[in-house]
């Protein structure tokens, strides 16, 4: 289950409603889903092939068609595990704090990672997001990403923009 860390008051907290309930207040959305067999089918395997992973996506048609619709839509299949060749590198690529100019979803299918963000009021807090668990990584919301020590990921990933600016927090790093 899902875990959040706000460092700032250096509290814990395991109960996805209350998780759910604080991010809502930083336009962060977080929740759970289900799990389908073509799922536990691929939770066998390290990575997907591109058959695969249209496969996987086409299996979440009621996701796929909250996302089909809006600006930019796109999805793709992450699949992170300690044996990748380039692990490290494409982490090192999302760790540093940054935000993007779209949304994100990510619905994970097996593993688990640490994203982080800093909200508008200098509130910073991770949250480890698991199997069969989704979260939502709003447009130009501070942010980074880390694997957790178990190093292995599968997730979904649905992206939109709004076509807007997004609103930022100036930071000092």
């Amino acid at each position: 289950m899902a875990y959040l860390n706000i460092i700032n008051d250096n509290l814990e907290i395991y109960d996805m409603n209350n998780i759910s309930l604080i991010m809502r207040k930083f336009g962060i959305e977080i929740g759970e889903f289900d799990i389908n067999e073509l799922v536990l089918e691929y939770q066998k395997k390290d990575t997907l092939n591109e058959n695969e992973r249209n496969k996987l996506i086409s299996s979440y048609s009621h996701i796929v068609e909250k996302f089909k619709d809006k600006s930019g839509y796109r999805s793709d299949v992450v699949c992170f595990y300690p044996e990748f060749e380039h692990l490290d590198f494409i982490l090192k690529k999302f760790s540093p704090i940054h935000f993007h100019y779209e949304n994100e979803y990510w619905y994970f299918v097996d593993g688990e990672a640490k994203f982080g963000f800093l909200g508008p009021d200098g509130t910073k807090f991770e949250v480890v997001v698991q199997k069969g668990e989704y979260i939502q990584v709003p447009e130009g919301l501070w942010q980074w990403f880390e694997l957790t020590n178990k190093r292995r990921m599968k997730s979904m990933r649905f992206f939109y923009s709004t076509n807007s600016i997004p609103l930022r927090s100036a930071i000092k790093v």
